[in-house]
């Protein structure tokens, strides 16, 4: 096995004890503020200095699942673009599939005294993203009215998630994604 396979393997064991140390102990204390570093690497046998390599705060580990979740919708927009496709049910899929993989961690930042900060940020990259999409150029709507379109079916369908993920009903995965599925049908089909 080469060096790099073993030190990625690290990696990836190291961040699984952080999640995992932080979900016990949130589980356990019932608030993030409660909660300090030194405990967290105390529960995931790590030094505060691995720590840090991993994370610049307790925070940075909401953010770092966050950036995953945007990572993936903005494969998914690229894809989207790129094929124009009539059916969005195998992208919606796939993104229930990685909020029921991250869904300790991201339930406890919707839930705690700090609501996942970075969520207004997923919103602005995910509008940037498909400010720049050819859908947008090839609109019968204009521009404006399109952007204005495009920012509210954004934040409606992230505050929906969000509500799915609250109330555990994104287990129900084939059921959300076929609705938001025919949803973005009819609402696409009206900007051409």
């Amino acid at each position: 096995m080469d060096k790099s396979t073993k030190r990625y393997r690290n990696y990836y064991k190291t961040e699984t004890a952080i999640k995992k140390a932080l979900i016990l102990l949130y589980k356990e204390k019932g608030e993030l503020s409660k909660i300090t570093v030194k405990e967290l690497c105390e529960v995931a046998n790590i030094s505060r200095s691995t720590f840090y390599l991993h994370y610049n705060d307790m925070i940075s580990i909401f953010e770092k699942v966050g950036d995953k979740f945007v990572d993936s919708l903005k494969s998914m927009v690229v894809e989207l673009s790129k094929n124009k496709p009539t059916d969005f049910l195998s992208y919606f899929k796939k993104i229930f599939e990685l909020l029921n993989d991250a869904s300790e961690l991201i339930k406890i930042g919707l839930s705690s005294e700090y609501p996942l900060i970075y969520i207004e940020r997923v919103k602005d990259q995910l509008e940037d993203i498909l400010k720049n999409s050819q859908v947008l150029k090839q609109t019968k709507l204009g521009r404006e009215q399109t952007m204005i379109e495009i920012r509210i079916v954004v934040s409606g369908m992230i505050d929906f998630i969000i509500h799915i993920i609250r109330t555990d009903e994104y287990k129900n995965i084939d059921k959300y994604a076929n609705i938001l599925n025919n949803f973005l049908i009819r609402w696409t089909t009206t900007l051409m």
